[in-house]
């Protein structure tokens, strides 16, 4: 919008200089010629009287002295015609007559004075005619020209040009040293709402405009703004105390019921099978509650930024996981010598490689292989976890992002289908990216990127989840 403003201003500007800067050269040019002409019909009518007595007396000759007196001192070509247009005097060695001063002489010798241009332009080479006609006893008997170069002229005229040139340039430059600030002042009340619209969808839902900045329109505009974020927040504080309310209430009962189920499973045996299949359903239940309660929270949750030791908190994570993967027969690695540090939330990178590392070794092939490794990618610092399992569809990597989304062959496996969908949050919370990605030859690779920085690490988290 800026730029549109800057340039609708220029614009104008523009226009309004040519308006008034174009008839001004004009008008200038106009004035010039004028005032050449002025002079040289002065000399010409006098000539016309010398003429008319001379060509009465058929002695043309007479004039010659007094014509090239003038001409050698103003550089001026005069021709003195008879009635039949023939040149009799001439200031000059030439005796016939140019094509620019033709229709000047016609005009002459019908009785009427002529000039052979109105306005003389800085490009027109031509001489500046003037004629008049010579009269004797009321009768016209032949005309006066006289031919003069415009190069003064024209020089003059250019001149003034020049002057007007700079002087549009002039206000050109001050119109775009006030242009700007002028263009602030005017697009601060949308600057203001523009704040406010990036802070709600950065997450500060109490983010609100300023309804008294700015015209009418854009006053309208922030008050329908804020009434639509007093919604937005509204909604969304219902949502999300809704639903950390209901999966706290729901712990409690489950909590009972699991005590209820294994004290029932001790004392009727005979039933200890199809009991701890409800256990079981009881413990995936709670597992979903406790997922509920997490997602809740990364979006409620103030997320501090920091800057991570990438590659150190990837060997933390690994190493506290280890012992869990040899049980489940799992051989899990680490790569990454390089120390990679980059921009990232505290706590961040620890919570969401616990996510990753549980989900690669729960749903990796027995007996397979997990590796991490981090490296420098384009100004970003990659985490890759990668298992050789066998892998999900692209279809299914998408969809595996979204909230309590779990793959048909893993549905009997414990999980609330929220641990992806809270990483990628949390991620995407402190800048970075967060992707699934087919590996080879088969298996899976759980992305994160993070913004390289020079910064020193001023917080290096170890994981919240810890180890298992």
């Amino acid at each position: 919008m800026r730029r549109r403003v800057i340039i609708v201003f220029l614009s104008l500007a523009t226009l309004t200089l040519i308006s008034l800067a174009a008839p001004l050269a004009v008008s200038t040019a106009r004035s010039a010629t004028q005032t050449l002409v002025l002079d040289r019909q002065a000399d010409t009518e006098r000539f016309a009287q010398l003429a008319a007595t001379a060509l009465a007396s058929a002695r043309p000759e007479d004039m010659a002295e007094a014509l090239r007196r003038y001409g050698s001192l103003f550089g001026v070509d005069v021709f003195v015609l008879d009635r039949q247009g023939e040149v009799v005097a001439t200031s000059s060695d030439v005796w016939r007559l140019g094509p620019v001063a033709a229709g000047p002489a016609r005009t002459a010798l019908s009785g009427e004075r002529a000039v052979s241009a109105g306005v003389v332009w800085p490009w027109d080479g031509e001489p500046l005619v003037v004629a008049s006609p010579v009269f004797e006893a009321g009768e016209g008997i032949g005309a006066v020209l006289t031919s003069s170069p415009t190069r003064a002229l024209r020089s003059r005229i250019l001149d003034r040009w020049t002057v007007l040139l700079l002087g549009a340039l002039v206000v050109m430059a001050v119109a775009l040293l006030v242009l700007e600030p002028i263009t602030r002042w005017i697009l601060r009340p949308v600057r203001i709402l523009h704040r406010a619209v990036t802070s709600i969808a950065e997450g500060e839902l109490t983010a609100r405009a300023d309804p008294y900045a700015g015209p009418p329109e854009l006053r309208s505009l922030a008050e329908t703004f804020n009434a639509m974020g007093e919604t937005i927040e509204r909604v969304v504080v219902r949502q999300r105390t809704f639903v950390s309310y209901a999966s706290h209430q729901l712990r409690t009962p489950l909590a009972v019921l699991r005590l209820q189920l294994e004290g029932m499973a001790f004392d009727h045996p005979a039933a200890a099978h199809d009991l701890a299949a409800g256990v079981e359903e009881v413990d995936r239940l709670t597992t979903v509650c406790e997922g509920l309660l997490a997602f809740g929270r990364v979006d409620s949750d103030t997320i501090m930024p920091c800057v991570e030791d990438v590659t150190a908190v990837v060997k933390d994570r690994t190493s506290a996981w280890r012992s869990f993967a040899e049980r489940r027969g799992v051989w899990l690695e680490a790569e990454g010598k390089d120390t990679l540090v980059a921009e990232s939330g505290a706590g961040v990178l620890g919570q969401v490689l616990d996510a990753m590392l549980d989900n690669a070794i729960k749903f990796g092939e027995p007996g397979g292989t997990v590796k991490v490794h981090a490296r420098a990618a384009g100004g970003w610092a990659e985490v890759h976890v990668v298992d050789d399992g066998p892998g999900m569809s692209p279809e299914a990597r998408r969809q595996a992002l979204e909230p309590f989304w779990r793959a048909a062959e893993s549905q009997n496996i414990a999980g609330s289908g929220l641990g992806l969908t809270i990483c990628a949050t949390l991620i995407e919370r402190v800048g970075g990216e967060f992707e699934l990605l087919d590996a080879r030859p088969h298996g899976l690779d759980a992305r994160v990127r993070l913004r390289l920085t020079a910064a020193r690490p001023d917080d290096v988290p170890l994981g919240t989840l810890g180890a298992p």
